[in-house]
């Protein structure tokens, strides 16, 4: 009989994590222990990576970032700032079979659902990646599903022969007004370029500097993806992205642009250039994101990617149900009195 096991790693078995989430159609840089400890540290919140082991083999796991909200909920999230899924992972077994397949993944969720209501959280949120297409497991113990949208750009083949008219009328524009895109790491221009674009939208960026800096220290220290710039004539700079890799995708991480250069191209050309460049890297597509704001969505999809949904699953207890309609109360009070 296969003895079973969900518990949380210490530090001295991430990197059996890592070995997992390299291998897992699930895994994902977000996932990945470097990754996790200093979105932990950064954002003040408790790191936890639960382990599904059968006969002391990690086979699955789902990290957990624990909060404790008003001092009075106990918080279980897998997405925050700047991470935008992690949840489940699972190994991949070697079967023809679908439902040997679906036995194989069913077990790991079953036994993570079982630990987390053992931990009795008021609420989990767990926004899993585009690998994990099957989330019935945790629909039949009663969480709560959600979709969301990713767009996924081929770039095994000639990107600029496929985009829209407008698209490449847009490059072309930037390559007419001499605008050219390199690889060039600047946090603080970074953060000056990103509090740019959402002033034009009287809003201020999600998450604080000191967050996107300690993420940038990650990314540049453990080389785990680049940031591209596109420069006027002049060498100014019209707009910027920042790219992190794992085993198997490129995933365009953040955007930012300056108003006065939107209307030059310089967007269209810097996301074709990085395209480009990593179709000659052994990358077969590009996680472009953007899939869940229609703002962003209306530029992304004239580069012609394919639509690709990402599944969330929420559990929510009787203590969070409660303080969410009492906060919903207040509110409408608030509205009505203003």
């Amino acid at each position: 009989m296969v003895r079973t096991e969900v518990r949380g790693l210490s530090a001295d078995e991430f990197p059996a994590w890592d070995e997992l989430v390299a291998i897992s159609p699930q895994g994902t840089v977000f996932h990945t222990s470097d990754w996790l400890i200093q979105t932990a540290a950064s954002l003040n919140q408790t790191l936890v990576i639960l382990g599904y082991y059968e006969d002391e083999a990690l086979i699955g796991g789902c990290p957990l970032l624990l909060s404790n909200q008003y001092n009075l909920l106990k918080m279980a999230h897998s997405a925050t700032l700047l991470t935008p899924y992690g949840g489940v992972v699972i190994t991949k077994i070697e079967s023809t079979k679908q439902r040997e397949r679906e036995l194989h993944a069913d077990r790991v969720i079953t036994a993570i659902h079982e630990h987390i209501l053992r931990e009795r959280f008021d609420h989990v949120n767990l926004v899993n990646s585009p690998g994990l297409g099957d989330i019935r497991g945790f629909i039949r113990y009663g969480w709560e599903a959600k979709v969301y949208y990713t767009y996924m750009l081929p770039v095994g083949r000639d990107v600029f022969e496929h985009i829209s008219k407008n698209a490449r009328r847009s490059i072309r524009k930037a390559q007419r007004l001499g605008i050219v895109a390199a690889e060039h790491f600047d946090a603080e221009g970074y953060w000056a370029l990103t509090e740019n674009t959402f002033a034009k939208q009287n809003s201020q960026p999600p998450f604080s500097r000191q967050h996107l800096m300690n993420m940038l220290d990650i990314i540049k220290e453990k080389n785990l993806g680049e940031m591209w710039v596109a420069r006027t004539a002049s060498g100014e700079v019209a707009a910027a992205e920042i790219v992190v890799r794992d085993a198997k995708t490129v995933h365009r991480w953040s955007a930012a642009s300056a108003e006065e250069h939107l209307n030059t191209g310089a967007p269209s050309l810097l996301l074709s250039e990085i395209a480009a460049h990593y179709a000659g890297r052994n990358c077969s597509s590009l996680n472009l994101m953007a899939g869940n704001r229609a703002h962003l969505s209306t530029f992304i999809a004239s580069f012609n990617p394919d639509l690709v949904p990402y599944y969330g699953v929420e559990l929510c207890g009787i203590r969070y149900r409660v303080a969410r309609n009492l906060n919903s109360i207040a509110r409408g009070m608030i509205t009505q009195t203003t």
